[in-house]
């Protein structure tokens, strides 16, 4: 008999090291779905784009780690022609786990293994920006540089907390940028302190910062965070680490399938927590993922 090929790829030391203390559990739950299993220890980002796209002889490619380390493999994936092209199978093991709290997939390494084998393939939505693609948010500007900076030790230690504590430090000396994009036909500047446009509902682990927003509707949801002084914006963060909903005269909110953004000076881009495209940017919904949930 004929056995399907997966591929799992790991970061190790992601999310605590909480695989490699289930690794043999995780095989078990493939080998018992019919998998025949391979498995790659990733050593850099650049690692897992190359090894996804080279994974044309499986049927699965697996990622254990975060957003970062699924958006690196997507963009590997993307390079394989449709009709080669492995589905994408993910264990969230990560920091956030923003794209796996959006598709639903449950944080317990060996139910996750289960959703694989037994799941359903889903067809999600990418977002794409000057030709790289991400699968959960595209960031520019306030705490845009926060999740390449903070030591994985330190963010494995106290996770979220990493971030807001390393993108408060930043805030009273941050500067605005001037930015310019068209929406239905009219051209409209603004004095931007963040930019996001969002594929998922989940955002830096604000679980509902955008919950509107849909993997399957085609469009993205953009959040402008207009400059008004850092108190304010200070204060508004606050709110949101409380569990606030994102409302306020300083905030900016539209859905659409595409936009360009021009900037007055260069400012430098997240994607899914690594690093992206300086401005300016065309940032559009790009194809579709096959993903099992």
């Amino acid at each position: 008999m004929n056995r399907k090929k997966l591929r799992l790829i790991y970061n190790p030391y992601a999310g605590r090291r909480r695989l490699i203390q289930e690794m043999d559990t995780a095989i078990r739950v493939f080998q018992e779905g019919g998998y025949e299993v391979t498995v790659h220890r990733t050593e850099s980002p650049t690692d897992i784009e190359y090894t996804s796209s080279l994974s044309t002889d499986v049927e699965c490619l697996v990622i254990a780690g975060g957003d970062g380390s699924i958006h690196q493999a997507v963009n590997g994936l993307m390079k394989i022609p449709s009709s080669q092209r492995p589905v994408l199978g993910i264990l969230p093991v990560g920091t956030a786990n923003d794209l796996a709290f959006g598709l639903r997939l449950p944080q317990k390494i060996s139910e996750a293994c289960k959703v694989i084998v037994q799941g359903s393939p889903f067809e999600m939505d990418l977002g794409e920006v000057n030709e790289r693609y991400f699968v959960n948010v595209f960031s520019a500007g306030l705490l845009t540089d926060v999740s390449p900076k903070v030591d994985v030790h330190i963010k494995n230690r106290l996770g979220q907390l990493a971030y807001y504590l390393k993108g408060i430090e930043t805030l009273p000396t941050y500067r605005p940028f001037k930015v310019e994009y068209e929406l239905n036909g009219i051209t409209i500047n603004e004095e931007a302190m963040l930019i996001l446009a969002v594929n998922g509902i989940s955002v830096g682990g604000f679980r509902q910062l955008v919950p509107k927003a849909s993997l399957i509707d085609g469009k993205l949801d953009f959040v402008i965070v207009r400059h008004s002084g850092w108190p304010d914006t200070m204060r508004m963060l606050l709110h949101l680490v409380g569990g606030g909903k994102m409302s306020s005269d300083q905030i900016v909110q539209f859905q659409t399938s595409e936009l360009k953004v021009f900037t007055e000076r260069p400012v430098f881009s997240d994607l899914d927590g690594e690093w992206g495209p300086d401005s300016p940017w065309e940032i559009k919904i790009g194809p579709k993922l096959t993903v099992l949930c």
